[in-house]
């Protein structure tokens, strides 16, 4: 490494210059003196290093605090050792204690000790070894101050200092990350601009960056600069590696392909398990098995050694695409041809799931017990994939002693096991067990999430058991939990059923008090509620409140209002919100107009019901078979056979919408 002239302390030399004028100048790494001043400055060492013993324990100690505070003191120290006229330089030891302690120190640099030391660097005072340098930049940049690193490094360089292929390295780590592309071409330029050769580690860098910001294209010419002859370096595995695996990610699985051959043709450089399953796996996920088992043929072939990671990408990628008997039978056949490979719990985790999907429960509980048997310890999550699976396919007692089996056995049993538990004996309306497992979560020293509590009061709440919901509700309140939407929605929707408006509206108050705005969901429930206890008065109302909280209405709410309206013979009020949420760009569904030729019947406007018929029409809006039995018993009684024809002719039963037939 070359020595570096710091002109900032030439003053040091001409106040310890003894010799003639005309002696020639020397550099030292504290300063610049003259070569008669040599044997002076040995003479002197000893009161000269005495000079520097204190502010070098000084710096040591102030680097050594996490105090921001300290650190400040501690370079305006370093700056003023650095005046012209400074009684203590610094030496190579102050470099070493500077420079060792900021890439030790475990709090990052503020932005204020960064912009000192980038000013203290260019007077001339930065690391002059090479690792200690790396270690500084690399520390700069994974404390997320890359921005800094690029000043300091370059001040460095203005200065003088000796640049490296390892410095560089380790900046264009940090501007990769940071995704900042036109710093990496700078930096890459200027690394040619220097004469520091680029190594396999700087190629390595651009071509990971490049293949994660899916910029490919640019990745393989990358790889073409590198396989030129005056490169100086060579593509290894890894270089492969990282674009094969990119070009996969992104979908190009030819040019996967054909990379997998060109590694081996021009580099003589050999694929290994890494190569082979980034294709096999993306083969498998774009549902080309044929060419996956090419693949592992091809593998198998040139002895390259499968993994546990090769199995388990063929088993996912059948069951991914329904072939779980396909899957099942590679996993048994491969046992006997990979002695040396064995299942692990990813292996059976992903056929217990996809047995337990297509509703297998005996097969998958088969593979749970060959999965002991083998040796393969279940972990939480094993429990929790067997756990779910057996709560979506309705074998909720099943579930159950799972859990208590991994109780029983030691297993912790995790809070996401016990949710999906609860939640599924809720859906079955077999609330009393759900809250049941409540209770055994609490005295196995778990606390309840708000999740657990919702899925409670909802429960509870749907079946009318509100005093049950309330007791829930004040518990979790107890434990330090806020209600959020989730809770008061229920809460509001179960006592609105009730009919209980009194404690509807008392928790409506209670939700904007504790600063949980009211939503969509809440209005429509009160508007619901309002609308089926007969009162659609009330529930306009709280419709028009919408308007003062800023919560927009919407086809379902506007749905509700009209039915209700035409079932309380108000069809004419129910045909102004028609109008209405057409102006506000809200579009009508089947079930708006399956209301409006409801009430129309009553009061046998059909006239009004024929305009609203090629109103339905030109809007594109298909009838459901709802609609279509209310036109057809009204119109076919009134000899309108004809336009109902035409209407059908445009709407016809194939195209017809198969909604939700309830208004």
């Amino acid at each position: 490494m070359k020595l570096v002239k710091n002109p900032c302390l030439r003053l040091m030399a001409l106040r310890l210059r003894h010799a003639a004028s005309s002696s020639t100048a020397v550099y030292c790494d504290g300063g610049v003196g003259t070569r008669s001043d040599v044997k002076h400055l040995l003479t002197e060492k000893p009161s000269h290093n005495a000079s520097l013993r204190h502010p070098n324990y000084q710096l040591r100690s102030l680097l050594g605090s996490a105090s921001p505070g300290r650190l400040s003191a501690a370079l305006s120290i370093l700056r003023g050792m650095l005046s012209p006229d400074s009684a203590s330089p610094p030496n190579a030891a102050t470099r070493s204690i500077v420079f060792t302690s900021l890439t030790t120190r475990s709090q990052p640099l503020d932005e204020e000790s960064l912009a000192l030391l980038v000013e203290i660097a260019k007077m001339g005072f930065f690391p002059h070894d090479a690792i200690l340098f790396t270690q500084f930049i690399d520390k700069l940049c994974r404390g997320g101050a890359t921005s800094g690193a690029w000043d300091f490094f370059h001040a460095v360089k203005d200065a003088g200092g000796s640049i490296e292929a390892p410095v560089c390295n380790a900046l264009l780590t940090g501007v990769a990350t940071i995704r900042d592309f036109g710093r990496m071409n700078l930096l890459f330029s200027e690394m040619k601009s220097l004469g520091v050769r680029p190594s396999i580690v700087t190629f390595g860098i651009l071509i990971n960056r490049l293949c994660k910001s899916r910029f490919l294209d640019d990745a393989l010419n990358v790889l073409d600069a590198m396989s030129s002859p005056d490169s100086g370096v060579s593509p290894d595995t890894v270089i492969f590696n990282t674009l094969i695996d990119g070009l996969c990610k992104a979908g190009r699985l030819q040019d996967g392909l054909s990379l997998l051959d060109r590694m081996k043709s021009s580099h003589a450089c050999d694929p290994d398990c890494v190569t082979y399953s980034s294709l096999i796996n993306a083969f498998c996920k774009a549902a080309e098995l044929d060419m996956a088992h090419e693949l592992l043929t091809r593998m198998e072939k040139e002895r390259v050694a499968v993994n546990v990671v090769t199995l388990n990408t063929f088993v996912t990628g059948m069951c991914r695409h329904g072939m779980i008997g396909n899957a099942l039978d590679f996993f048994q056949k491969k046992k006997v041809e990979w002695p040396e490979v064995k299942g692990n719990a990813v292996t059976y985790i992903t056929l217990i799931s996809a047995f337990l999907h297509s509703n297998n429960v005996g097969k998958a509980t088969t593979l749970f017990d060959e999965m002991i048997k083998e040796g393969v310890s279940p972990d939480s999550t094993t429990y929790f994939t067997l756990i779910s699976g057996l709560t979506k396919v309705g074998k909720l007692d099943d579930a159950y002693s799972n859990v208590l089996f991994m109780r029983k056995n030691g297993f912790r049993v995790d809070i996401k096991s016990y949710n999906t538990l609860i939640s599924g004996f809720c859906k079955k309306k077999r609330l009393d067990k759900a809250f049941e497992i409540h209770n055994e979560m609490c005295e196995a020293g778990l606390t309840p999430d708000i999740w657990t509590y919702n899925t409670l009061i909802s429960g509870f709440c749907k079946k009318k058991r509100l005093d049950k919901a309330f007791e829930i509700h004040d518990e979790m309140c107890k434990t330090g939990l806020r209600p959020d939407i989730f809770t008061y929605n229920s809460l509001i929707d179960g006592f609105c059923k009730a009919g209980d408006f009194s404690k509807a509206n008392k928790f409506l108050n209670k939700m904007v008090d504790d600063g949980c705005k009211p939503d969509v969901v809440t209005y429509r429930t009160l508007v619901n509620g309002f609308c089926k206890a007969g009162d659609p008065d009330q529930a306009m109302k709280i419709f028009r409140s919408m308007d003062v909280s800023v919560v927009p209405a919407n086809t379902v709410i506007y749905n509700i209002l009209i039915d209700s309206y035409c079932k309380n013979q108000k069809v004419d009020a129910a045909i102004d919100l028609f109008d209405e949420m057409q102006k506000q760009d809200i579009l009508p569904d089947a079930m708006t107009y399956t209301s409006i030729f409801k009430g129309l019947k009553d009061h046998n406007m059909s006239d009004k019901a024929l305009e609203f018929m090629d109103k339905m029409s030109s809007q594109g809006c298909k009838p459901n078979y709802v609609t279509m039995d209310v036109l057809m018993d009204w119109l076919t009684t009134i000899g309108e056979i004809e336009r109902l024809r035409l209407f059908v002719q445009r709407t016809t039963s194939s195209d017809m919408n198969s909604g939700n037939p309830d208004v």
